[in-house]
């Protein structure tokens, strides 16, 4: 028999705040705001149907997260996206994605090994669609099959704060090229991932996503992007 809870729950609806920066921030995230676009306080208060305070408020965690920026006298922008940021971005990714696959290539099973592929042809499937969101999810499930398969919480909380950041580009990246997800040249070293991990050569198996990350930084950043 369960143990009797000692406290009750409290049902407690999302507060005005916690909503304006989740709208706002998925709209950062989906690119509807750009990169280097102002934000005008009033205007998303209009558009939200929110005062100014919940806005302001939204605007700062932004700013903390990296994601919105203080333009000198002007008030504060989208926060652009740069060569530098991303090196450093996936420089850290690289660390991290090259340590998990080092640490767990031998720990799956078969059966979480055909997971991992799934997320593969859940992304050629999204490829073929031109579907940028689900490509980019199918991408996710990839890259985090190594660290949920480590299972330090740390290090997966960094990985997803990090994925807001590339995930955010890698977007921009498609919008600002012009063609469509099928464009992704490299993506396909998931699959020479999986292979080397499946014959059991973890040093290929990392050698390849060492490669894979180094690349990203120069297929995200157009020219007209810092």
């Amino acid at each position: 028999m369960p143990a009797r809870a000692l406290l009750e729950k409290i049902e407690k609806p999302p507060s005005v705040d916690d909503t304006a920066y989740l709208q706002i921030k998925q709209a950062v995230l989906d690119c509807v705001l750009a990169p280097g676009q102002p934000l005008v306080e009033t205007r998303l208060a209009e558009e939200l149907g929110v005062s100014r305070t919940p806005v302001r408020r939204a605007i700062a965690r932004l700013e903390q997260e990296g994601f919105v920026s203080a333009d000198a006298g002007k008030g504060y922008q989208v926060a652009e996206i740069s060569l530098r940021d991303l090196q450093e971005l996936y420089q850290l990714r690289e660390i991290l994605e090259c340590h998990l696959i080092r640490e767990t290539a031998q720990r799956f099973t078969e059966d979480e090994l055909a997971g991992v592929e799934s997320a593969l042809l859940a992304a050629d499937q999204a490829m073929e669609r031109d579907d940028y969101p689900a490509f980019l999810a199918a991408n996710r499930a990839f890259h985090h099959s190594f660290d949920r398969k480590y299972g330090n919480q740390l290090i997966s909380g960094v990985l997803d704060r990090l994925d807001e950041h590339v995930t955010r580009a890698i977007l921009w990246g498609f919008r600002g090229r012009g063609g469509g997800a099928s464009d992704l040249l490299g993506y396909r070293d998931h699959s020479l991932i999986l292979k080397a991990i499946r014959e059991g050569d973890v040093e290929s198996a990392v050698s390849i996503m060492r490669d894979h990350l180094r690349y990203g930084p120069h297929f995200v950043v157009e020219p007209s992007v810092g």
